[in-house]
């Protein structure tokens, strides 16, 4: 069977009410090495200082990374993408991870804050995402904040049927469980 692709969300205005108290800030080139090691915890794979620079750099697409720090080390990250021949007018949130041990913080949701606040300071009038089915905190985050699944595969509604349960706090039906 082929791999699915990942879910995708949009966030239809960027006209919000913004957390005030938001301890994020935009990365420097010293914390590299902080932020590829939360993206090698919160993605299971490695990541190394080089594949920071590369791939949340402006070459990719990326103009700003967002950390929060505890203790001056850096637990959490989300970068702010461009790509507008895809997506005009709007931002792609891109890696947003935390660490496991920050689980319950709200983290993850600080630094998606910061780069939403980062696109609406550009101008731009949207934000989209893709994320994976199993990133359950992830998607819970997304849709408090306002984000709203976009169906773009044929089995993304019994993938979303599956999920909003989940993150919900609601029983699945067991006709919600088939994959039909």
């Amino acid at each position: 069977m082929a791999e699915l692709p990942q879910l995708f969300m949009r966030l239809p205005s960027l006209a919000l009410a913004y957390p005030t108290d938001d301890p994020s800030e935009q990365a420097t080139p010293d914390d590299a090495l902080g932020i590829a090691a939360v993206l090698t915890e919160a993605f299971e794979e490695p990541w190394e200082v080089e594949r920071v620079r590369r791939e949340l750099g402006p070459a990719d697409g990326v103009d700003a990374t967002y950390v929060v720090r505890d203790d001056g080390r850096v637990v959490a990250v989300a970068s702010a993408r461009h790509l507008p021949e895809q997506y005009p007018q709007a931002g792609y949130l891109h890696y947003v991870g935390a660490y496991r041990a920050e689980a319950g913080r709200g983290l993850g949701g600080l630094v998606t804050w910061a780069v939403l606040k980062h696109f609406r300071d550009e101008g731009l009038g949207s934000a989209v995402l893709e994320t994976d089915d199993f990133r359950l905190p992830a998607i819970r985050t997304y849709l408090k904040i306002g984000f709203v699944p976009e169906y773009r595969h044929p089995q993304d509604q019994s993938r979303w049927s599956r999920i909003f349960p989940l993150v919900l706090g609601r029983r699945q039906s067991p006709a919600a469980r088939s994959d039909g």
